[in-house]
């Protein structure tokens, strides 16, 4: 912890030099964000990614998808979550890192790839509902963290800094510096966090203990106005412990490095994006580092492993206006990776240090696509786009199962290879009574590194799932956005058919789990509003829910959130902002047990639950903020449906879903400078 330690009380100081230096800097008013976003366009949102958000999230990508209408998280402990929307999660959607796709390690994903990302080190979030963009091969979503390519006419220095302290030891803070002129610019982003274990409403403690610090720089060159070139270099590491499973995250190590070259034109030629990129992903889990050791009969030693994976890629994105009417995307991207994986089960005799990597998958991608904007009137247009993809998957296991029961494996070097395609077609139309929007898409999934060769899963006859098949989702999204002075609704519904949806079963006893291909439908939706009631007075809702069919079985599909609604109320007073939410998820017994996903099965019906939190904002300046709050006020016992069950820890009591932390205060500065 003591690394972590230093750099937030570097952090804090940087903020108080930084306050005293740049009285006069002024930025945009902002208050916490604890309803909704509001949609950029159909089917799209754009977020701050640095504005406060309640209930206060963890410091990683996870947390911050979660507050967002449609999203919701696994709890595992106190940070690395797995994210879900519409019932949808892993590969399902796709999650870029600044132009970099970036995977975890761990083949039962104690690392997915929002566990290496730092929100607030980042600008803007970009979220894309369903399958209504072909840029990335997506198909529940698109996820995009983004960095801004800057400019500068003339010398200037900025930055940008968060620091929060909350309940359970929690201390956490982010650091932005911009220096940069005409011909160029620096930009360096560091971040730090730690926690201790938290306790859930009953007070039980949960074995969440964390600490993580990431740093990143920008090197920009700007020679023109027209051309820009970005070097981005990447590093992170942590460790965190686990409430559900037999292991803890001893490293979690990410190098990166990734060139972009970027040109803004006039004219039939209006852009062109190029980069390339490299990132590594080193990855431990033990059971002895952050937990005290207990032999049992799967572990009777000091076990650890080492899973680790390269990753590389370009992609060239291009647009032209080939009419004032009409406006085309062009774009072709490569994207491969190796995973490999080494792990000693007597780590005091034989440490994993000591022994050879043996890789299990490796894996390519290859993509082309294009979308088309077609003005129809002034206040109709028609957007379509489409992609061509071919995958790869190579299995370099030589043996299946496990210690007692291993097999040499029959799909050994073997490549399974596919060439999947996507599409959609989007109408839009602007009246009096605001826009509303349809649109039809289909996207085509390859199975992923989780479902096809981590843990070693069945699939039908065969002891190796490499020739699981890829999935096809056609879906129809209908949306309606209407704003007024003091009034602003937005909706968005889907309907979804999916064949050879891909659905994982546990087993029984010491056998490998199987995973097979359905055919599931899935439904639902998210509303928000917000109402000026007065000029100080706000009342903002929402409400997410999502149902989901097996139509192979007759049964529910499994590891379908709750349905949720959220109530808000914000009264501003001068340069306070008083706020007050109540969250309210519904039963969920729509349940398919010992059935699930690569992220977590279905293991029993979930209780609702209702939290209110609060908070008070407090604008000192144009340029600094304070904040001051307190999540699940009456310190309610509850757990998400989709959140892991609790595993057996020698100094905790068992529980058999891990729950959300107890009441938790929480006080947060942000400063711009």
């Amino acid at each position: 912890m003591k690394k972590s330690v230093c750099y937030i009380a570097v952090l804090s100081s940087f903020s108080a030099i930084a306050q005293d230096a740049n009285e006069s800097t002024q930025q945009p008013e902002e208050h916490i964000t604890i309803i909704g976003d509001s949609m950029l366009s159909p089917s799209v949102y754009e977020l701050n990614a640095k504005q406060p958000r309640q209930p206060l999230p963890a410091h990683d990508g996870g947390d911050f998808l979660k507050t967002i209408t449609g999203f919701s998280a696994t709890r595992k402990g106190g940070a690395s979550s797995d994210p879900m929307f519409r019932g949808m999660g892993a590969s399902r959607l796709t999650i870029v890192n600044d132009g970099q796709m970036l995977q975890g390690g761990c083949s039962s994903r104690m690392d997915p790839p929002t566990a290496y990302i730092t929100p607030q080190s980042y600008d803007t979030v970009r979220i894309v509902k369903g399958p209504q963009s072909v840029r990335y091969a997506g198909s529940a979503a698109t996820i995009e963290f983004e960095r801004d390519t800057l400019r500068y006419s003339e010398p200037t220095l900025e930055g940008y800094a968060n620091l929060t302290a909350a309940s359970f030891g929690r201390l956490n803070g982010t650091a932005e510096l911009i220096g940069g002129n005409a011909t160029g610019y620096v930009k360096a982003n560091l971040s730090a966090a730690t926690a201790d274990n938290y306790e859930d409403g009953d007070g039980t403690e949960i074995n969440s203990q964390y600490q993580r610090w990431s740093g990143d720089i920008d090197l920009g060159w700007t020679p023109s106005l027209n051309h820009s070139f970005k070097l981005s270099l990447g590093a992170s590491d942590g460790e965190a412990a686990y409430a559900d499973r037999a292991m803890d995250g001893a490293k979690f190590e990410r190098t990166s490095t990734a060139l972009t070259y970027d040109y803004e034109g006039a004219g039939t030629f209006q852009s062109l994006t190029a980069n390339s990129y490299f990132n590594y992903i080193d990855h431990v889990m033990d059971n002895y580092s952050l937990r005290n050791f207990t032999p049992s009969m799967m572990m009777p030693n000091k076990t650890a492993r080492n899973p680790d994976r390269y990753s590389r890629g370009a992609r060239i994105e291009s647009t032209w206006q080939l009419h004032s009417q009409h406006t085309t995307e062009l774009g072709i991207e490569y994207h491969d990776n190796k995973h490999r994986d080494r792990i000693s089960r007597n780590q005091e005799m034989s440490p994993y240090q000591s022994l050879p990597r043996k890789a299990d998958a490796e894996s390519s991608q290859f993509g082309l696509f294009a979308d088309h904007s077609m003005s129809l009137t002034a206040d109709q247009r028609l957007i379509t786009g489409v992609r061509f993809d071919h995958w790869q998957l190579t299995d370099r296991r030589e043996s299946l199962g496990n210690m007692m029961n291993s097999q040499p494996n029959p799909t050994l070097n073997q490549t399974h290879s596919d060439d999947l395609f996507s599409g959609f077609i989007r109408y839009e139309q602007q009246t009096d009574l605001g826009t509303w929007y349809a649109g039809l898409g289909q996207a085509e999934r390859f199975p992923d590194y989780w479902e096809a060769i981590g843990n070693n899963k069945t699939y039908q006859n065969s002891p190796s799932a490499l020739y699981l098949q890829p999935e096809q989702n056609q879906q129809l999204d209908l949306g309606w956005q209407y704003q007024n002075d003091a009034l602003q609704l937005e909706t968005s519904v889907f309907f979804g058919n999916i064949d050879d949806f891909i659905l994982l079963e546990q087993s029984s006893g010491m056998m490998p789990d199987s995973v097979r291909n359905i055919d599931a439908t899935t439904w639902g939706g998210e509303l928000t509003s917000r109402w000026n009631v007065t000029t100080a007075w706000k009342l903002s809702a929402s409400f997410a829910f999502t149902r989901g069919s097996n139509d192979t079985d007759n049964r529910y599909l499994p590891q379908q959130s709750a349905d949720e609604l959220r109530l808000a109320s914000d009264y501003t007073h001068n340069d306070l902002t008083y706020s007050l939410l109540w969250r309210v998820v519904k039963q969920q017994d729509k349940v398919d047990i010992g059935r699930g996903n690569v992220i977590g099965y279905d293991f029993a019906e979930t209780p609702g639950y209702g939290v209110l939190s609060a908070n008070m904002n407090w604008q000192l300046d144009k340029s600094w903020k304070l904040a001051i709050g307190v999540d699940n006020l009456l310190d309610k016992t509850y757990a998400e449906h989709i959140s892991s069950s609790g595993a057996t820890i020698a100094g905790y009591e068992q529980v058999d879903r891990v729950n959300e932390p107890g009441r938790v205060f929480w006080l947060q500065s942000n400063l711009y400078f």
